[in-house]
C-alpha cells in the first residue's frame, strides 16, 4: 500500500509525502483529510488544490507500475501556517473602533499591544480601552481557527453640554415652612408665633445664582474634538425688599423683614400684616401684602391679600382672598345652605367657606368649601363635600404618597386628580369634570371657525368676481382688475389653508388633553364616583380596587392600578 506521511518542511509548514506502492487500495482526498484531522496539524490552513495535485500525481506514477512495484516519491505542501490577521473599523461618526480578527491557523496569535498598534496605524487615536484590548485578544485565541472574531477596542465620547444657569432659592416658601417648623430643646415645635417662623430678616440671604457651565468636550476615535454647547446665560433679578449681596454678586439678600416670595429670576420680600386671630374683635383685613395669622379665621370674617396668606389654625365660615399660595395649618370648615328639595344639584349649593387662590392652597382638611385656586391645592388627610375649581393638580395626602379621601362634592378639574380613596360606602356621589378647560378649547376653536368662515365668504365672492371678468373683453384695463382679483382671492385662499391648519392643530391639542386627564384613588374607589370628560361621562356602579379612571377612545375606561 502506498505510504502517505505529513512532514514539516524547512517554512515550518507541513508536506504531503507520498511513497508509492501498486495494490488494490487506493488513496484519495477523504483519506488524507482524515489523516489531516488525526494529527497535530489539524489547526493549519489546508490547500486543498495541492491535496488534489498529489492525488493527480500519485495514480500517474502508480499507472504503469505492476503490482508491488515501488514508485518516486511525490511531494506536496498541503498546510500552511497562518498568523492572526486583523482589520480595524471605524463608524461613519468616528465614534466606535472595532477590531475584526481572523484568529490563527497554527500561526502566531495576536497581542493586545499588536492590536493597539493596528488600531493605531489605521487611525484611531483616543478611547482606547485596556480592558477590551486584552478581552479581544483573548477572544480570538480561543476562537476555531480561521473564524472571525469581532469587538469594540475604542469609543469616542460626546460632549456634554453646559447646565443653564439657575436661581436657587436659599430660603423656603411659607407653605414649606409652617408645614416644618423648627423643633425646640426637647423636640417641641412653637407654632404661637408664624412670623417667625415664615418671615425673613434684614440682610438674610434669599437666592443663588448657579452659574452656568461650559460643558465638558468631547472627541472621536480619529482625535477630532466634539465643542459642547455652552449653557444659557440669566440674571438674578432683585424684586422688591431685596439688594444684590455686596460680597456676593451672585447672592441676593433681604433689606426689609416680610415674606419670601420667589418671582421669575430672582425673590421679592412682601410687607407682611401680622395678627393673632380674625374675629369680630378685629374686623375684616384687606392688606397690599400678604397676611400671616397666628390663630384662627372665625365664622363670617373677610381676608383679602394681594400676596400670600398662611394661616397657623383653621378656617371656619370665613372668605380668603389671595394673589398667591394660601396655606392652612388646620383645616377649612364649612356649611352648605338649606335646600328645598332632596335631589338638589350640588351645583347650585353655597358653601359659607369661600377659598380663592391666586398661587396654590394647602390645608390639612377641608369640608363643606367652595374653592378656587389658579395653582395646584393639597388637602393632606380629607376633602368632603366641596366645590372645586383647581387649575393645576389636586393631590389628596401627604406630599409623597396620595393617601387621603376625597368624598362628595364637585372638582372641576384641569389636570390629574390623585387621593387614596374616591367616594363612600354610602354612596355620596363625588362628581368630576374638566369643563373648565374643554370650554376654553372650544372657544379658540370657534373663534378659528368664525375667521374661516369670513374667509370662506371672500374667497366664494373673488371666485364669482373672477368668472365675471373672463367673459368681459379683455382690454387691458379689464385685464388689471382681472389680475388684481386673482392676486386677492390667491391671498385669501392661502389664509384659509392656515386657518384650517391652526383648526387641526387645535383639534389635536383638545384630543391630547382629554387623553392626558384622570382621577387616581390608589386605594379603593367606591359607588357613585361620576368622571366626564366632554360628552363622555362614567358612574361607578361598585367598589374597584386600586384604580384610575380615564378618557380613551371616546369613552370613559377604568384601569386597574397594578
Amino acid at each position: 500500500m502506498t505510504k502517505a506521511s505529513l512532514v514539516a518542511n524547512k517554512k515550518n509548514n507541513i508536506d504531503l509525502v507520498l511513497a508509492p506502492v501498486k495494490d488494490t487500495e487506493l488513496i484519495n482526498e477523504a483519506f488524507i483529510k482524515e489523516l489531516i484531522n488525526t494529527s497535530d496539524y489539524k489547526p493549519l490552513f489546508v490547500n486543498s488544490a495541492n491535496i488534489k495535485n498529489a492525488i493527480a500525481e500519485l495514480n500517474s506514477v502508480l499507472k504503469p507500475l505492476q503490482d508491488g512495484q515501488t514508485g518516486r516519491e511525490i511531494r506536496y505542501e498541503i498546510l500552511i501556517r497562518k498568523d492572526a490577521t486583523i482589520n480595524i473599523q471605524i463608524d461613519s461618526e468616528e465614534m466606535l473602533a472595532e477590531a475584526e480578527i481572523t484568529s490563527a491557523m497554527g500561526g502566531a496569535h495576536l497581542t493586545a499591544k499588536a492590536i493597539l498598534d493596528a488600531a493605531k496605524a489605521a487611525g484611531v487615536k483616543k478611547g482606547f480601552s485596556k480592558a477590551e484590548l486584552i478581552k479581544v485578544a483573548h477572544m480570538a485565541a480561543k476562537a476555531e481557527p480561521g473564524t472571525i472574531v469581532k469587538d469594540a477596542i475604542a469609543h469616542g465620547r460626546e460632549a456634554v453640554n453646559g447646565r443653564d444657569a439657575r436661581i436657587k432659592p436659599l430660603v423656603q416658601s411659607a407653605q414649606d415652612r409652617i408645614l416644618r417648623p423648627k423643633e425646640q430643646d426637647g423636640g417641641r415645635v412653637d407654632m404661637r408665633d408664624l412670623g417667625d417662623i415664615i418671615c425673613v430678616r434684614i440682610g438674610e440671604p434669599l437666592a443663588k445664582k448657579i452659574p452656568l457651565t461650559e460643558g465638558i468636550k468631547g472627541y472621536t476615535v480619529t482625535a477630532t474634538p466634539l465643542l459642547p454647547e455652552p449653557g444659557q446665560d440669566t440674571s438674578l433679578i432683585p424684586g422688591e425688599g431685596t439688594v444684590v449681596s455686596p460680597k456676593n454678586e451672585n447672592v441676593l439678600i433681604s433689606t426689609k423683614v416680610g415674606l419670601p416670595k420667589i418671582i421669575d429670576n430672582g425673590m421679592e420680600v412682601d410687607e407682611v400684616y401680622k395678627i393673632n386671630n380674625v374675629d369680630v374683635g378685629t374686623g375684616h383685613i384687606d392688606f397690599q401684602g400678604s397676611v400671616i395669622i397666628d390663630g384662627d379665621v372665625c365664622e363670617g370674617m373677610r381676608v383679602s391679600a394681594t400676596g400670600d396668606i398662611t394661616i397657623g389654625g383653621f378656617v371656619e365660615s370665613a372668605q380668603l382672598t389671595a394673589g398667591g399660595d394660601i396655606t392652612i395649618a388646620s383645616g377649612i370648615i364649612g356649611k352648605k345652605q338649606d335646600l328645598d328639595g332632596q335631589d338638589a344639584d350640588i351645583r347650585d349649593f353655597r358653601m359659607s367657606a369661600t377659598i380663592r387662590a391666586g398661587g396654590n392652597l394647602f390645608a390639612k382638611y377641608c369640608q363643606y368649601a367652595d374653592i378656587q385656586c389658579t395653582g395646584n391645592v393639597r388637602i393632606e388627610n380629607q376633602l368632603m363635600h366641596s366645590l372645586i375649581d383647581v387649575g393645576g393638580v389636586l393631590w389628596v395626602g401627604e406630599e409623597d404618597k396620595a393617601n387621603g379621601k376625597l368624598i362628595g362634592g364637585l372638582i372641576s378639574a384641569s389636570s390629574s386628580i390623585h387621593a387614596g380613596i374616591v367616594g363612600a360606602t354610602a354612596g355620596s356621589k363625588t362628581l368630576v369634570n374638566f369643563d373648565k378647560p374643554l370650554a376654553a378649547f372650544a372657544d379658540k376653536i370657534a373663534k378659528v371657525e368664525a375667521n374661516l368662515a369670513v374667509e370662506d365668504e371672500k374667497t366664494s365672492e373673488l371666485q364669482a368676481a373672477s368668472k365675471k371678468l373672463k367673459k368681459l373683453p379683455q382690454e387691458p384695463k379689464i385685464k388689471a382688475m382681472l389680475q388684481k382679483v386673482v392676486t386677492t382671492y390667491q391671498f385669501h385662499a392661502k389664509r384659509m389653508g392656515d386657518i384650517l391648519n391652526e383648526k387641526e392643530k387645535m383639534e389635536n391639542q383638545l384630543q391630547e388633553f382629554m387623553a392626558s386627564v384622570y382621577l387616581e384613588a390608589n386605594e379603593k374607589l367606591f359607588q357613585s364616583v361620576e368622571f366626564t370628560v366632554g360628552d363622555c361621562m362614567e358612574r361607578t356602579k361598585r367598589e374597584f380596587p386600586p384604580s384610575r379612571m380615564r378618557y380613551k377612545d371616546r369613552k370613559i375606561i377604568i384601569d386597574p392600578i397594578v
